[in-house]
């Protein structure tokens, strides 16, 4: 499956990318996964992996995170350590060998880059809560796929009367042409 592939091999980037960041574990790996995957599909029409991701208690996730991970350990490529911190247990995904990212554009990994950077200062914690504000997350039960156009209904924003009236527009335009 290639979206297992793509993930796995990015999950190895994010984790070698992140491995100075004390407050990296299964968490923090899941939501900037998340992030990118559904940020870059919103500006460009594609997810970067392809993977799906379902609704969990602690926020959106990979639903094949733990074959993956079970893969990549299998593999020799990487190891789950436990740690404590902050007084949680983290699971930290350490990898033993780097990543494969020859299926990745450089657009792709810049903006996974970007990503990082950005939650670089977030604990898995302040991630958690904050995925928990986004609509797409909230509008999903335990489990339930969460696709990835829901990403323009992520963010509570306000739209302006003529963004809705073109939408409308739009949608009778659409069905038109499919029926």
């Amino acid at each position: 499956m290639e979206s297992d592939t793509k993930l796995k091999e990015l999950s190895l980037y994010v984790a070698e990318k992140s491995k100075e960041d004390p407050s990296f574990g299964a968490t923090k790996l899941n939501k900037i996964l998340f992030i990118a995957d559904f940020h870059f599909y919103g500006l460009t029409g594609k997810a970067i992996t392809e993977a799906e991701y379902v609704h969990r208690d602690k926020g959106p996730a990979p639903r094949r995170m733990p074959i993956i991970l079970e893969n990549l350990e299998a593999e020799g490529r990487a190891i789950i350590e436990e740690r404590s911190s902050w007084g949680y247990k983290q699971k930290r995904l350490v990898p033993l060998k780097g990543p494969d990212t020859s299926s990745f554009s450089g657009d792709e990994l810049s903006f996974v880059d970007a990503v990082i950077t950005f939650f670089s200062s977030y604990n898995a914690t302040d991630l958690s809560l904050w995925t928990h504000k986004l609509t797409n997350w909230l509008s999903t039960t335990e489990g339930e796929a969460i696709p990835y156009p829901s990403v323009f209904l992520m963010y509570d924003l306000p739209v302006e009367k003529a963004g809705i009236d073109w939408a409308r527009e739009e949608l009778k335009r659409l069905q038109a042409t499919a029926g």
